[in-house]
């Protein structure tokens, strides 16, 4: 696994490199009820759409938590869709950082990162990359949209509409 960090001056998205699947992640989290949306979107190296989604399922005890989790679901779907070699953007940089071994494991995180790196070796290539929250907008986007509609929703090759102005 490699890892990269995107600095705040390249804040803009950039395409994949052609033969990789560029896979956005982000999460809608609501500390009061402790649900969360996740949200994915699988774009290739001409910005299409490949794949989206995200789901509305259980409870986290934390943001961090959940964007694990919105990590684990894009890959899950990444291994559905046939994506081998993968770049995974996602704003959570405490995440990032483990799945680096940059900093330890939180206790509480240890099942879920070992799920996460479990699932990455079925996967030829899997980048995972820090990328401050201007560059993971449309992901934001899609968990606040299975956030607020309570279920499950996948895309392929057609962006729903609130993506397309994003």
């Amino acid at each position: 696994m490699a890892i990269k960090e995107v600095g705040r001056r390249e804040a803009q998205w950039q395409k994949p490199v052609f033969g990789v699947i560029k896979v956005n992640t982000d999460v809608a989290w609501c500390k009061k009820s402790l649900r969360m949306g996740v949200g994915w979107v699988c774009q290739d190296f001409s910005g299409l759409l490949q794949a989206g989604g995200g789901s509305r399922e259980g409870f986290c005890h934390s943001a961090v938590t959940a964007e694990a989790n919105a990590i684990w679901d894009a890959l899950v779907a990444c291994i559905v869709n046939g994506f081998e070699k993968v770049t995974i953007e996602s704003d959570a940089k405490v995440i990032i950082h483990m799945l680096r071994k940059e900093l330890p494991s939180d206790f509480s995180l240890e099942c879920i990162l070992g799920d996460i790196e479990s699932l990455a070796r079925r996967l030829s290539l899997v980048t995972f990359t820090y990328v401050p929250r201007e560059s993971n907008c449309v992901a934001y986007s899609v968990a606040k949209f299975v956030f607020k509609e309570g279920r499950a929703f996948v895309w392929d090759c057609i962006s729903p509409d609130f993506c397309l102005t994003l």
